[in-house]
């Protein structure tokens, strides 16, 4: 107990050392004039090239003209009502390009500060990996604590298996390895030591999900860690039948559906150790890359997480673009010419992302949104073959633009549970499908994706936790630092905004007394509470997919 307790307190006196306290008064620019008009912008800012494109908005008509430092333009005409404004105004100002810090100006209302400059977003990324780095499990060198040193045990066999590791998936204690196996993935993908470093945290637990031929780790935990009393991740009291703080449930993938109560649809297992075959290639170790594919190819089909308390689950549909990201990094590392007729045969199965163009889509039904083994292969193949990747990005890319050129803030993906994923996975096909073909005719569209996340949006809020330290971002998240240890967890990118309907549904406690209630609509809502883990609790995968996108930009 004593050492416990001296585990806690070193932990509470790191994190004052780290200077996280919570601030809590809410964001200052937040709601701007109380009445009106709200000039949205991209709080972080944008590269000399990017297009710009602010969004003016109002309950009551308005004319003039806008400014930008030397730069001076009429607001133009009214793009019609969307969401909770009546009026809606789109601000362009692309030709402003000098460096520094800038406002936008409209009679006698102005925007937050925000910056142009090749630097623009040089901070970002560095927050982002802060995040990932709370979020570690097993041992975090955040808090200088050790947690879930017992994960853990099989669910099916009784046995112990070491699963210690890996990243806890959002504010929740448990691990899914729908999101792990990402995760690392991904950030190998991304230039620079802080995304390789957290690349090499995660993939030792990816290798240890596959202790032998035949199964594969889908879950570590489950919803029983919601149960009373909350603690942070070092004082885990949930009882998983082993006693209070005991080992954890490590659940199978079976290829059929799974769960004590509710039941998920699980229908195979290729999802899953396609997309861990294609994190152990790319993180060197090709043994168990090989023998993942194996158990890919031989249970196709999508591995789902495992429910037991709720029937809330990661259900996925698709799984021929993780086959087919695991076949191409194996080409890349081996050569071997059967990985990259496997790779084709399979992204042509694969296709075009079908979400794209939907008004809604299932929990995680189509993770993870975008199939970055097109742009992996593309490069390998002949031009055929490269034709039909580009137009299975192409496709899928206009299909949201049409959506999208239907409200003024040209956002055309769904507004469902974790939208951000959506919104970035838009971003990144765009930028890809421009660094394949060179074509830039989405250009300005990802450009209003991105910026939709760090600001560009009814609620003039950042969904990047804390960031930019300066503006209006998410201060009061869904998650246990937060709420327990007066952390905030900056850095973290949050669900997003959901539509009433759905924000009504997973209303499981009261919210608190809404600052920005006049920005909710029927058709998006958004609550900086941490009552509302609907639209803002951080997301491992969203964060590390906004780090790509971030990369991708910079280096296109």
């Amino acid at each position: 107990m004593r050492h416990r307790v001296a585990c806690r307190l070193l932990a509470a006196a790191l994190l004052t050392v780290l200077g996280a306290s919570v601030h809590a008064e809410e964001p200052r620019t937040a709601l701007g004039a109380a009445l009106g008009p709200w000039i949205r912008i991209n709080q972080i800012g944008y590269l000399p090239d990017d297009p710009k494109i602010a969004v003016l908005s109002s309950d009551q008509p308005l004319s003039g003209d806008f400014s930008v430092g030397d730069l001076k333009a009429s607001i133009g005409v009214d793009q019609g009502a969307w969401g909770p404004f009546a009026h809606n105004y789109r601000l362009d100002f692309t030709a402003v390009r000098s460096p520094g810090r800038h406002r936008i100006r409209f009679d006698k209302v102005e925007s937050p500060a925000f910056s142009i400059g090749g630097d623009a977003y040089a901070k970002t990324p560095a927050a982002l990996l802060d995040f990932m780095r709370l979020q570690r499990c097993g041992e975090n060198p955040v808090t200088g604590t050790k947690c879930h040193q017992q994960d853990a045990i099989d669910t099916m066999t009784g046995e112990k298996v070491d699963l210690v590791g890996g990243w806890h998936d959002a504010a929740d204690r448990l691990k899914h390895m729908i999101t792990t196996s990402y995760c690392v993935a991904a950030l190998k993908l991304i230039e620079g030591d802080g995304a390789q470093a957290e690349a090499r945290h995660g993939a030792p637990l990816i290798k240890k999900l596959h202790p032998k031929p035949g199964v594969i780790y889908v879950q570590i935990g489950d919803d029983r860690d919601h149960r009373p009393p909350q603690t942070l991740w070092d004082d885990d009291k949930s009882d998983y039948g082993w006693g209070p703080g005991g080992p954890r449930s490590a659940w199978p993938a079976t290829g059929k559906p799974e769960g004590p109560k509710y039941k998920n649809q699980s229908t195979g297992m290729a999802s899953l150790a396609g997309r861990c075959s294609a994190a152990m290639t790319l993180s060197g170790d090709l043994d168990a890359a090989r023998s993942m594919y194996k158990l890919a190819q031989d249970h196709p089909g999508c591995a789902m997480s495992v429910p037991v308390l709720a029937p809330h689950y990661y259900g996925e549909s698709t799984f021929y673009d993780d086959l087919e990201w695991a076949a191409v990094e194996l080409y890349r590392a081996s050569r071997d010419p059967r990985y990259l007729a496997e790779a084709v045969a399979y992204a042509d199965k694969a296709g075009d992302n079908v979400w794209m163009g939907r008004d809604a889509h299932g929990h995680y039904e189509f993770f993870p949104y975008v199939n970055l083994a097109h742009w992996r292969l593309y490069e390998l193949v002949e031009a055929p073959v490269q034709k039909r990747l580009a137009e299975y990005y192409r496709l899928g890319l206009e299909r949201i633009r049409e959506r999208a050129l239907r409200n003024p803030y040209r956002i055309g993906t769904p507004l469902v549970w974790c939208s951000t994923n959506d919104v970035i996975a838009f971003a990144t096909q765009a930028r890809l499908y421009e660094r394949m073909t060179g074509d830039a005719q989405f250009r300005s569209l990802a450009t209003e994706a991105r910026d939709w996340i760090f600001g560009r949006n009814p609620w003039g809020v950042s969904f990047v936790i804390g960031t930019p330290a300066d503006g209006a971002a998410a201060t009061r998240p869904h998650h246990m630092f937060f709420k327990l240890a007066h952390h905030l967890p900056v850095g973290g990118l949050v669900d997003g905004p959901v539509t009433k309907a759905i924000n009504d549904g997973l209303k499981f406690s009261a919210f608190e007394a809404d600052p920005l209630a006049h920005f909710q609509s029927d058709a998006a809502v958004y609550h900086n509470e941490f009552a509302d883990f609907s639209t803002n609790e951080p997301i491992i995968d969203g964060t590390v997919s906004l780090l790509l996108l971030l990369d991708l930009w910079e280096g296109s």
